[in-house]
């Protein structure tokens, strides 16, 4: 299904053209709504189509990585029956060659050099690291769940589980260590979500929350130091936001998908107190809130499902 797709290198700026076919009459007749991946500016505006990810007909969680120019996401056919549980890493190279599958797991996580992926393992479930082509697997923690690399290299975050609380775990790749960034009786969460999302200069991350206290859905950032050095809510609603974050490579926005489907992408920079504001991006198709920037900061890249295209 993957037809014919080039990418044109600008430094480290990807930009794609492609000449992909419409829809097959079968796909049609048996309205098949597949994902693809579409690009937009991250300022918003017509939003132009990025990928057909082959025959893997449900895919997200896309990373990009500069410097092996290849994307990550993960995959399956659901078109065939394929479950959560079937899930796979998929890697495409920068020219559209070479989609294939390097693993079962979902969520991946670029390492900063583009040779290794921290990613979410399903049996057992846990968290896990492994080099781009799926071999030289390590399991960093069973339990553990979305795994995603510091743009430094050397911490991997995650969530985990202590009784009733969720919290943040950090594995030191240098030291070998793990550390919980809140401390014992702090989370105010029954659930921390997958793909949250690491500052530039791999002091923060921002994640998705369920606050039993208040029953709503936060979208927060934190200080890797700890609670008392960093903590901040960024949006709150009783309607649950997707669970995938982007923060731009200069530090000064983050992105993720409030509301229920059709979804919105919404922008908001940490070091205000203002509320997140909608992106206006127009697309053929619903959006479902997976996004990623490329690594340039000048585009959006999120799957959209629909089968209009």
């Amino acid at each position: 299904m993957l037809k014919s797709v080039g990418f044109i290198i600008f430094n480290t700026v990807l930009v794609l053209s492609l000449n992909l076919s419409p829809l097959s009459a079968d796909e049609k007749a048996a309205g098949v709504k597949r994902v693809r991946f579409y690009a937009a500016p991250t300022e918003g505006g017509q939003a132009q189509l990025f990928l057909v990810p082959g025959e893997y007909y449900t895919a997200g969680s896309p990373t990009l990585s500069s410097l092996s120019q290849k994307l990550a996401f993960d995959g399956r056919k659901s078109q065939d029956g394929e479950k959560f549980a079937d899930g796979k890493i998929m890697v495409v190279n920068a020219d559209g060659t070479n989609l294939e599958a390097v693993g079962s797991g979902v969520m991946p996580s670029w390492s900063p050099q583009g040779n290794r992926i921290a990613f979410s393992h399903l049996s057992p479930s846990g968290v896990a690291i492994m080099h781009a082509d799926g071999t030289h697997l390590e399991m960093i923690e069973e339990g553990g769940w979305g795994a995603q690399w510091s743009p430094d290299g050397k911490k991997i975050a995650y969530t985990v589980r202590s009784g009733n609380r969720a919290n943040i775990r950090v594995y030191d790749l240098v030291e070998g260590t793990k550390t919980n960034l809140l401390s014992e009786g702090e989370s105010p969460y029954s659930t921390i979500y997958w793909n949250m999302a690491w500052s530039p200069d791999s002091n923060w991350v921002c994640f998705k929350g369920r606050n039993v206290d208040q029953g709503t859905y936060e979208i927060a950032t934190l200080n890797v130091a700890g609670k008392q050095q960093g903590y901040k809510v960024h949006y709150s609603n009783k309607t649950a936001p997707y669970a995938d974050i982007a923060w731009h490579p200069s530090g000064e926005k983050i992105v993720f998908a409030a509301g229920s489907q059709p979804r919105q992408l919404m922008q908001f920079n940490p070091a205000e107190d203002k509320p997140p504001a909608p992106i206006d991006i127009k697309v053929n198709g619903t959006i479902i809130g997976d996004v990623c920037f490329t690594p340039d900061g000048q585009s959006l890249l999120f799957n959209v499902s629909g089968t209009e295209e």
